[in-house]
C-alpha cells in the first residue's frame, strides 16, 4: 500500500490534524506492526503507548529491523518517514484494515461479547454457519481457525493489525463469514475499530475486569459499544439478567431477545443435560424446535439459544442450524468431562467469576451419582480482579469439599490469595482442604473421590501455562485436563463400564 493511501486513511479518523513528514507518495508499505520484535522490512511501525511500555521508545529498534515508516503521536528523532497523529491507537483499526487489503469487506461478520460464554457461543455460531454452507472463520480465546487450519492468538481479541491479518488469512482460505470474540478490553482499546458486524451477540454480564475498567458502568459501557449503530446492523441479546434487558431496551439496532422470559423472541421452553450432552426446546415465531448438543451443562442452554437466534438472523435454515449445533465439538476447557465408567467424573472448566462458578457447580452437581459428593478444586489468578475472590469463595460453598490451591499467582503471595478465597467460604458447610501445589491438589481431589462423585476443576480451562512471577519466561506447562486424566488413571485405573445416561428434562 502506498504512503499517500495510508495518509488518506489516517485522516478519516476525526480526532485532529495529521502531519506527514518525509517519504514519496509512492513509498510502498507492507503491513502494520506494533511490536518491534515482529518488524519486517518495508512495514509501517506504529508507536503504541501501552500500560507497561511506550512504542516510541522502540522506534529505533524498528528502524534497524527494516521498518520503512513510523506512525507516532509524539516527536521521534529518527530519519524515517513519519505520520504524526493525535492518537496512534485510534488509527490501528483503519490502517490495519487498509494494509491487510480491507479483508472485512469480503466477510459477513458476527461479533460476540459478554462476561461469560463468548468462546462457547462463538464456536457454536461458527458451526451453525458452516452447516449453512458457508466457509466460516472464528477468532477468539482458543485461537483462530478456518476449516482445518488454526493459528494461535495471544489475546481473546488480537490487536487491530493482527486481527485484520487473521481476517485476510481467512479470506484467502475461502471464508465468507467470520465470528469474532469481542472482549470488553478490546472494545475499550479500539481493537475492533474498522469492523462492522452484521450481528452482534450479547451472552450475559457480571462484574469482571474492573482492574482495567475501574467501575462496573465503565465495563458495561465498553461491552455496549459493540451494539452502536456504526458497528453492528442487528443484535442478539440474552435477556435473563438485568443487564441484558437494559441492553435490549437501549440498543439502537434491531434486537432479537433470547431467554426464558415470556417476551423473549427465542424462548427456552425446556432443557435437559447430562454427561452425554444437552437438549433444549426452543420456541420462536416459526414454532417449537428441539436442538441437541454434545455440550454439557445448564450454563450452555442460553449459549445454544443465542447461536440458534444468530443463525436465524443470518438466514440459515432451521434444519441446518440444528445440524450445526449437534455437530459442533465442545470448546476445550468449557465443561470438559473426563472419567466416569466406574471412576469419578472430572469436569474441567474456565469458570473464573462468581456467577460462572455457581453455574459450573450446579452443572457438576447434576452429574453426581446417587449419594455422590462434589469436590471443587479452586484458586484465583494473581494480579487480577482481587475483589472477586471472596465472591468465588461464596459460590464454592455449594460444594461438599473444596480444595484450595494456586492458579498462578503472577507475583502475589499464593497463601494470601488462598486466604481471601477462604474468607468467602466462612459460614458454609463445605469441608476445606488447602493444597497449594495445583497438580497435587487435582490428584488429591481425584484420589478422595468415589465412583459417584464429581471433581470440578475451575479457573484455567484451556490454559496450558501457569505463572507465579511477573516474568512470562518463568511460566511452566500445566494443563488441568492432562493432570486430571493422569490422576484418574493413577488413582482409579482405566474405565470399567459404560457412562450413565442423561438426566431428566428440566424446565
Amino acid at each position: 500500500m502506498t504512503w499517500s493511501a495510508v495518509e488518506r486513511r489516517a485522516r478519516t479518523v476525526p480526532d485532529g490534524p495529521v502531519t506527514r513528514s518525509g517519504g514519496d507518495d509512492g513509498l510502498l508499505l507492507r503491513g502494520l506492526v506494533t511490536d518491534s520484535r515482529r518488524v519486517v522490512p518495508g512495514c509501517l511501525f506504529a508507536c503504541v503507548r501501552g500500560a507497561a511500555s511506550d512504542g516510541h521508545r522502540w522506534a529505533g529498534a524498528a528502524a534497524r529491523a527494516g521498518a520503512a515508516a513510523l506512525l507516532a503521536d509524539r516527536p521521534v528523532d529518527l530519519a524515517l518517514p513519519t505520520l504524526s497523529v493525535p492518537s496512534v491507537r485510534a488509527r490501528l483499526g483503519p490502517l490495519g484494515a487498509l494494509l491487510a487489503g480491507d479483508p472485512a469487506d469480503a466477510l459477513d461478520l458476527v461479533g460476540v461479547t459478554g462476561s461469560n460464554g463468548k468462546t462457547t457461543t462463538s464456536t457454536l455460531v461458527g458451526g451453525v454457519l458452516e452447516a449453512g454452507g458457508t466457509c466460516t472463520g472464528v477468532v477468539g480465546t482458543l485461537g483462530a481457525r478456518v476449516g482445518i487450519r488454526t493459528r494461535r492468538t495471544p489475546l481473546t481479541t488480537p490487536e487491530a493489525p493482527e486481527l485484520h491479518e487473521l481476517l485476510r488469512w481467512m479470506v484467502d482460505a475461502g471464508a465468507r463469514r467470520a465470528v469474532v470474540e469481542a472482549s470488553s478490553i478490546a472494545l475499550d482499546m479500539g481493537r475492533i475499530d474498522g469492523l462492522r458486524f452484521g450481528v452482534a451477540v450479547f451472552t450475559g454480564f457480571e462484574e469482571d475486569h474492573l482492574d482495567h475498567h475501574g467501575t462496573i458502568e465503565h465495563y458495561w459501557a465498553s461491552k455496549a459499544r459493540l451494539f452502536e449503530r456504526d458497528r453492528s446492523a442487528a443484535a442478539v441479546v440474552v435477556v435473563d439478567d438485568p443487564w441484558g434487558r437494559r441492553l435490549a431496551e437501549q440498543a439502537p439496532v434491531p434486537v432479537t431477545r433470547v431467554g426464558t422470559s415470556e417476551d423473549a423472541d427465542v424462548r427456552v421452553l425446556g432443557w435437559r443435560t447430562g454427561a452425554a450432552g444437552t437438549e433444549v426446546l426452543l420456541g420462536d415465531d416459526t414454532g417449537g424446535h428441539r436442538v441437541s448438543s454434545p455440550l454439557v451443562g445448564r450454563v450452555h442452554v442460553t449459549n445454544l439459544a443465542a447461536a440458534w437466534a444468530t443463525g436465524r438472523a443470518l438466514g440459515v435454515p432451521a434444519d441446518a442450524i440444528a445440524a450445526g449445533l449437534a455437530a459442533t465439538t465442545p470448546p476445550r476447557g468449557r465443561n470438559t468431562v473426563l472419567g466416569g465408567s466406574g471412576r469419578p467424573v472430572v469436569v474441567v472448566d474456565y469458570a473464573h467469576t462468581p456467577r460462572a462458578l455457581a453455574a459450573a457447580v450446579a452443572t457438576a452437581r447434576d452429574l453426581c451419582g446417587p449419594g455422590g459428593r462434589l469436590h471443587l478444586v479452586l484458586g484465583a489468578r494473581g494480579r487480577r480482579d482481587r475483589y472477586k475472590r471472596q465472591g468465588l469463595g461464596e459460590s464454592a460453598r455449594a460444594a461438599d469439599v473444596v480444595w484450595l490451591t494456586n492458579e498462578g499467582s503472577h507475583g502475589e503471595d499464593p497463601a494470601a490469595i488462598i486466604g481471601e478465597l477462604r474468607i468467602g467460604l466462612l459460614g458454609g458447610g463445605a469441608a476445606v482442604r488447602t493444597v497449594p501445589d495445583r497438580r497435587a491438589a487435582i490428584h488429591a481431589a481425584v484420589r478422595a473421590a468415589g465412583p459417584a462423585d464429581v471433581v470440578l476443576v475451575v479457573g484455567r480451562g484451556h490454559e496450558t501455562r501457569l505463572l507465579d512471577t511477573t516474568d512470562p519466561r518463568d511460566a511452566v506447562h500445566l494443563d488441568d485436563a492432562e493432570v486430571a486424566t493422569t490422576a484418574l488413571i493413577v488413582e482409579h485405573g482405566p474405565p470399567t463400564r459404560a457412562p450413565a445416561g442423561e438426566d431428566e428434562l428440566a424446565s
